[in-house]
């Protein structure tokens, strides 16, 4: 518990000194200080539900680094981690807008495909926009023709705007017919 206070303690005298001086810039070695110090109180520090302070600032630290140090490998990183966070608070659009700044910005780092994967989730899932979702899952098979995600794109796309009914059915019939099929050779 010490630790935590500890923790917690240092996040607010880094903060209180980052925005006491305006002479003074910022480094990436304090904002990812603060990145790990946060992740630690909204993720790891307690089981309990998540402190929304905390992943708020979280969220900003990730951008402001991104943002700042755009050339840095971290950064593409970090766009990811702020829709997942921005996710978890229930904020869509704004871990759309951190996945699309990914895609744009990175469009060949590794984690893009899963970029896209991961937008087209949060349209269909959680916005209800299954045109958008699909718009984002054929730039992921477009674009990334040879990942890995492409398969999961492609049955991703078959079960958009169906209920899980309607796709369990599917895959009651499919395996049917495989097996009326199998029982004729």
């Amino acid at each position: 518990m010490n630790y935590l206070r500890f923790l917690i303690i240092g996040s607010l005298v880094l903060a209180l000194f980052s925005c006491g001086t305006k002479n003074h810039k910022i480094t990436k070695s304090e904002i990812i200080s603060n990145i790990d110090t946060l992740e630690y109180q909204v993720y790891k520090a307690v089981k309990k539900p998540m402190d929304n302070r905390a992943a708020k600032r979280l969220i900003t630290s990730y951008i402001n680094y991104a943002t700042t140090f755009p050339k840095d490998t971290m950064a593409v990183k970090y766009w990811f981690k702020a829709a997942q966070s921005q996710v978890d608070l229930g904020n869509s659009l704004g871990a759309i807008k951190s996945l699309d700044s990914l895609v744009v910005n990175y469009p060949n780092s590794k984690i893009a495909p899963s970029a896209w994967q991961f937008m087209a989730f949060i349209y269909d899932d959680r916005l209800g926009n299954i045109n958008m979702a699909r718009a984002c899952l054929d730039s992921l098979i477009y674009k990334y023709p040879n990942n890995k995600l492409v398969n999961n794109a492609k049955a991703y796309k078959q079960t958009l705007g169906k209920s899980p009914e309607e796709i369990i059915l599917e895959m009651e019939n499919k395996v049917k017919n495989s097996k009326d099929k199998a029982s004729k050779k």
